[in-house]
Order: structure tokens, then C-alpha cells, then sequence
């Protein structure tokens, strides 16, 4: 091999690991705010924050590791594992230009933290999801998700939802249905590119009995469905 050759393969080294061992914050940085931590320790090869927020969702303590190649084109794309906040499990965060989101994201959420509160409660389950946006719209949806309703209140038994995620007018969309218990049950939740959220729980009984519950939970009767929604931003 000729000399200028090896010259080049060790400049190229030795800023690959120039970068390697750059802080992790240069990473938050490229973010934009929508990845933020109490405390960053660590570089980007090997990091860790504690206190992670994720557009305004506390993740608690997150590992992290930062693709390097990416960041020779001005791209972000960060592996991590988080612990002890809403959210447990790991992702790939992504942040290049216009375009941001996560993909490959498998773990729990309880769904309290999505406005699933009262008499419903339980945790969504995402397997290898994708919530990519553009300049604000969704541009990149994919994974499933299922969810572990009810043990308590109004769904005195466990029922599962399942559904996959779509884009839909700009948003990411989540659509999710099961049956339990002469209850049709309908979940839908979406996000924008702000990280402002939608979630909307709908029940069709086959006990008309159960309207006088369902009114005295928050729902709404539309004709033989009864819904309920929230909505809030980080």
C-alpha cells in the first residue's frame, strides 16, 4: 500500500475518533431541544443521561450511543436504552435537517402518560415502531403496538388491543381495537411534529345498562358509542 494511502486511512481514523470521543451534549445539541437531560456524562461512543426527557416525556436514565459514520454528513442517529421514567425500552433517536423522530423503538408505556387515566389503565407495548416527520409531517410510520387494558372499573377483565402505526393528514397515527366482555373497544392515538399528542378511547356496550358508568367516567355517548379524548403537548 503507498504511502498516501496510509496517510489517508490514518487521517480518516483519527477523525473518526475525534468525533467518537466528542461529548455526548454535542449530540443533544443537534436535537434541538426535543432530547434534554439533567445531566449528561459520557461521549458519543458511550454515554448516559440522567433525568431524559424526550419531548417533555421522562425517560429517567438512558444509555446511549451514537452512530459516528452519520455525523460525517451532519446526521444524528442515537441508540437508546431507557429506565425508570414513563417509557422503558430502546430506540434509534434520529435528527438530520428537517427530519426527526425515532424507529426500531420496542418497550412500555403506561398509558396514563397518553390521557388513558380513570377507570382504564394498562400499558402500550411497541414492537420496532418508526414515527418519522419532515418539516412537521409525518413522513415514516411502521412497528405494532398492542395494548393491556383494563383489571379494574369498567373492564373488571384484562383486554388486549392491537394495531399498527400509519401516517395520516401529517400525523402519526396509532389505530388499535379489541373485544372483551360484550364491549367493543377502539383506541386511537396520534402525534405531531411538536410532540403534541391526541388520544381518544371509544366503547360500544352491548349492555345499555353501562351507559350510567360510562357517563360517570367522562364519556360521551355518540349514538351506541361512548367516547372520551385528551390531548396535551410537552
Amino acid at each position: 500500500m503507498r504511502t498516501p494511502r496510509l496517510l489517508i486511512l490514518f487521517v480518516a481514523a483519527f477523525l473518526l475518533a475525534m468525533i467518537a470521543f466528542a461529548p455526548l451534549s454535542l449530540a443533544l445539541g443537534a436535537a434541538k431541544g426535543r432530547l434534554t437531560a439533567d445531566r449528561v456524562e459520557g461521549t458519543l461512543w458511550a454515554g448516559r443521561l440522567t433525568g431524559a426527557r424526550l419531548a417533555g416525556l421522562p425517560l429517567g436514565t438512558v444509555k446511549t450511543r451514537t452512530q459516528i459514520l452519520p455525523l460525517l454528513t451532519g446526521a444524528v442517529r442515537l441508540r437508546a436504552e431507557a429506565r425508570g421514567g414513563a417509557f422503558a425500552g430502546q430506540g434509534l433517536l434520529l435528527a438530520a435537517g428537517s427530519r426527526t423522530g425515532a424507529d426500531e423503538v420496542s418497550g412500555l408505556l403506561a398509558l396514563d402518560r397518553l390521557g388513558f387515566a380513570g377507570p382504564v389503565s394498562g400499558a402500550l407495548k411497541l414492537d420496532k415502531a418508526a414515527a418519522v416527520f419532515q418539516r412537521g409531517q409525518c413522513r415514516q410510520a411502521a412497528g405494532k403496538a398492542t395494548a393491556q387494558l383494563g383489571g379494574t372499573g369498567l373492564l373488571a377483565q384484562p383486554v388486549t388491543l392491537a394495531g399498527a402505526p400509519v401516517c395520516s393528514a401529517g400525523r402519526w397515527v396509532l389505530p388499535m381495537a379489541g373485544e372483551a366482555q360484550g364491549l367493543r373497544i377502539e383506541a386511537r392515538i396520534s402525534l405531531d411534529g411538536d410532540g403534541a399528542w391526541r388520544s381518544e378511547l371509544i366503547l360500544i356496550p352491548t349492555d345499555p345498562a353501562m351507559g350510567q358508568a360510562l357517563a360517570a367516567a367522562g364519556f360521551t355517548q355518540d349514538g351506541d358509542r361512548w367516547r372520551r379524548a385528551t390531548e396535551g403537548r410537552p
